[in-house]
């Protein structure tokens, strides 16, 4: 019953923010409610390291170790997201850009996203999970609304269209997954753990499972923000207060991808072809998903919609390394804490200078390193992380998908590394612009004091530090194994 607990600790935290109380003691109970619901899902999480099956009654959850992971991610971020909007809400509500009840509205929808993501992580139930999607993509959008100018309106308009036809086309897929399932008169053919089995006895339609496949992965690849369906992800990063931004890219996508990843361990079963068909899928869509936006970084003057980019950009190297086949598994694992913690980071950082300039154009922000020397420095130390500067854990997972990728497809894993190198320099391009170019335009005198913000980035720029560490040694290595072979049991 954990996970139902844990669902409800976070609806009394979203319906603690309309109680009749101060907006401060509002946010106070909201970042303790939150903290508590952190604390439950790390609990929770624990034991799928180790253990692998069916939680709970009904048979409505299954922890693995990939789901102990997203759990562990969700709640780390989630809370620090919490944290950051404390500080951030309260600025922009003393400068009257938005009103207290914005701030418990704001304080109500964020504890019920990450609701619907452990929902997602953790479901065994077709129908459950693709309802935690559909709930995940219709609080993204009350966010990316949040601020109520046209603009904002504008992309969220553009999400709920593309994501709600994606999860259209993706509960087409669950519905045909069922009819192939069900065919073999075994068992509820929308529990997943009862449709693997079916997989894996052979019992079901190949050519249905094909079909089903293909609306499943164009449906969460929306969602996920694959190239060609992508468009709508860089306007809505960009619109949303820079904790949520923290929380989509961070998390969400991941969230995504997950999801994804247990529609394919069905298909795979069904195929019989050790993932050879899927694999091209993965292969095509995570290549096009990084040379794509590689080269939209390059044009970029909007550092929120860079940040967007480069997310689409590192969920193309994942999506990428599931293609490379079983082994690829484990280098995807590695690489999704470490670009969580430094991609929300970012965001992070970047709500600090856009509360500083009031402004997101990167032509109107300068000298940053001066004005914001905190905030710079971990900036700047959080971004050559993320472009995989050793001891980061991006560079031992950027590396491993590189090796795997010249063993199997040369051309390709050439092209993709070129790209990786592009990204990279854009990045870095632009944010040298912000840090060091001067002067630039400042609405705050005041020398900036060290403040939660910055406490939050320098605690996810030292654990992808210390994932990058942790990877290298015997015991990091098995221990990435073994959350892979939780997934996939046959990898070695």
């Amino acid at each position: 019953m954990l996970p139902l607990i844990l669902i409800g600790v976070l609806s009394i935290a979203a319906a603690t923010a309309y109680l009749p109380i101060s907006d401060r003691r509002a946010r106070y109970l909201g970042l303790m409610f939150m903290a508590i619901s952190s604390a439950l899902a790390i609990y929770i999480a624990w034991p799928g390291f180790s253990q692998v099956g069916i939680i709970g009654p009904w048979s409505l959850w299954y922890l693995d170790g990939i789901a102990a992971l997203n759990l562990v991610l969700i709640a780390l971020i989630s809370f620090s997201a919490t944290l950051a909007a404390y500080r951030y809400l309260a600025r922009e509500q003393a400068e009257q850009i938005i009103s207290t009840a914005d701030i418990r509205r704001y304080f109500s929808l964020a504890p019920l996203l990450s609701a619907a993501m452990y929902v997602a992580v953790l479901s065994n139930h077709l129908g459950l999970l693709w309802l935690a999607l559909e709930a995940a993509t219709l609080l993204m959008i009350l966010l990316i609304a949040f601020y109520r100018k046209r603009s904002a309106l504008e992309a969220a308009w553009k999400s709920i269209l593309l994501c709600s036809l994606g999860l259209s086309l993706c509960l087409i897929g669950i519905f045909l997954t069922a009819y192939a399932a069900g065919q073999s008169g075994v068992g509820s053919s929308f529990l997943l753990s009862t449709v693997r089995d079916i997989a894996a006895a052979q019992g079901m339609n190949v050519q249905i499972m094909h079909w089903a496949f293909v609306f499943v992965f164009m449906g969460i690849g929306t969602m996920i923000g694959l190239v060609p369906m992508h468009t709508w992800l860089p306007d809505a990063h960009s619109k949303t207060p820079a904790p949520i931004s923290a929380l989509l890219s961070g998390v969400l996508l991941n969230v995504a991808l997950v999801s994804l990843l247990r529609f394919r361990q069905v298909a795979d079963l069904a195929f019989m072809d050790n993932g050879v068909w899927t694999g091209r899928l993965f292969l095509v869509f995570g290549c096009l998903s990084i040379v794509v936006p590689a080269l939209s970084l390059m044009l970029q003057k909007n550092y929120k919609r860079l940040l967007a980019y480069s997310s689409i950009e590192h969920m193309g190297l994942m999506t990428l390394a599931i293609g490379l086949g079983p082994a690829g598994l484990v280098p995807m694992l590695m690489h999704m804490p470490g670009h969580a913690l430094l991609k929300s980071g970012l965001f992070f950082g970047a709500g600090e200078i856009v509360t500083a300039y009031k402004t997101t154009d990167t032509s109107l922000i300068k000298d940053v390193w001066v004005k914001l020397p905190r905030t710079g420095l971990l900036f700047l130390l959080t971004l050559l992380m993320l472009s995989a500067i050793p001891p980061s854990g991006v560079f031992v997972s950027q590396m491993l998908v590189i090796g795997f990728g010249l063993r199997e497809h040369v051309l390709i894993t050439l092209v993709v590394s070129l790209a990786l190198v592009v990204a990279s320099v854009a990045m870095i391009r632009n944010v040298y612009g912000l840090l060091f170019t001067s002067p630039g335009r400042f609405s705050n005198t005041v020398a900036e004091p060290w403040n939660i913000t910055h406490l939050v980035m320098g605690l996810h720029l030292l654990l992808a530090v210390a994932l990058g560490v942790f990877y290298i040694t015997p015991a990091g290595l098995a221990f990435m194994l073994g959350i892979a072979q939780s997934f996939n049991p046959g990898l070695l």
